[in-house]
């Protein structure tokens, strides 16, 4: 069901009330959103113990990494008052069009990939895209590449994403290499684990949680897919004041686009030639002396890429 629209008023009504509230008051405490369970609000509090916390009514959407304003209604009994502000907010749309908001307060968006299932760049590019516009950096994952014939890059991760600025970091969990590299990105970074069911996500989150259980999916040997495991979003701490965030498994990321960006600036090659088109307002569609077209051509843009690009900006 989708959730009641609030009006400019009713939103203004509730900002206004979230941010009265402060810690000053006695009763208040602040918090940081661990996981969800059920219909409730797991919080860490500042030395470290957990409140199971119910909801103040018209708060919203509350997710890993929110830090949040509690209060204790009764023995052993929280309530969640406010949310504060945010740095970001990762949200998608799922299969039916509604959206769903991921993680809060994130720094980096590790993306999983993997040689199996084949690695789907248009979604990798969705990926990037809402990273960039959240700015929040996002780091590329290729896992299982024990499965690899040779040491060529037949996904083109290092000579177009690579190229380009983004760090690529391919691992084997199964055979154990390059894990320590895998793991000095999260240092003193809140980051997202994403990536489809099959990748291994459950894997890399056992391996760099050595201490906690996380049941590893089976791979469906009718079409390679895992099946979801992760059910609950939930923040785990590591070493060197790093956080992790997982979050439930995703066939599809459909990123939510911020209306005053053009998608241009979510792609850091089409960016940085769109300065040099002919009109401020490009579209690097069909426009005359298009620079990022020309960088097509010139194969200065790779075409993958580009066509990525044509798919989000006109998806009809």
């Amino acid at each position: 069901m989708a959730r009641r629209r609030l009006s400019q008023h009713q939103k203004k009504r509730i900002d206004d009330a979230q941010q009265a509230l402060t810690s000053a008051n006695d009763s208040h405490q602040q918090g940081l959103v661990i996981s969800h369970h059920g219909g409730k609000i797991i919080v860490e509090q500042e030395d470290s113990s957990l409140a199971t916390c119910a909801v103040k009514s018209n708060l919203g959407a509350i997710v890993c990494g929110d830090q949040v304003i509690f209060e204790k209604t009764a023995e052993n009994e929280f309530r969640v008052l406010a949310v504060k502000a945010r740095d970001n907010l990762l949200q998608r749309l799922d299969g039916f069009g509604h959206v769903k908001s991921v993680a809060a307060n994130i720094t980096q968006l590790l993306i999983c990939l993997a040689v199996k299932p084949e690695p789907n760049l248009f979604l990798l590019d969705q990926y990037l895209l809402s990273a960039e516009q959240q700015r929040i950096e996002p780091v590329i994952v290729l896992n299982k590449i024990e499965l690899l014939d040779s040491t060529e890059d037949p996904y083109d991760l290092d000579s177009v994403y690579a190229h380009i600025g983004y760090k690529v970091i391919k691992i084997s969990v199964k055979e154990r290499l390059d894990l320590d590299q895998l793991k000095s990105v999260l240092d003193h970074n809140t980051t997202v684990l994403s990536g489809v069911s099959g990748v291994g996500k459950s894997s890399i989150t056992s391996e760099l949680l050595p201490d906690t259980y996380i049941k590893i999916a089976e791979i469906s040997s009718a079409n390679e897919e895992g099946r979801h495991t992760t059910r609950t979003s939930r923040l785990y701490h590591l070493p060197n004041n790093g956080q992790l965030i997982d979050t439930p498994g995703v066939r599809g990321f459909n990123p939510l686009l911020d209306p005053t960006q053009p998608v241009s600036a979510g792609f850091r090659e089409i960016d940085q030639h769109s300065a040099d088109c002919r009109f401020a307002n490009c579209k690097h569609i069909n426009e005359p002396k298009c620079a990022v077209i020309d960088a097509v051509k010139n194969k200065q843009i790779a075409d993958s890429r580009y066509q990525h690009y044509l798919r989000m900006v006109s998806p009809d």
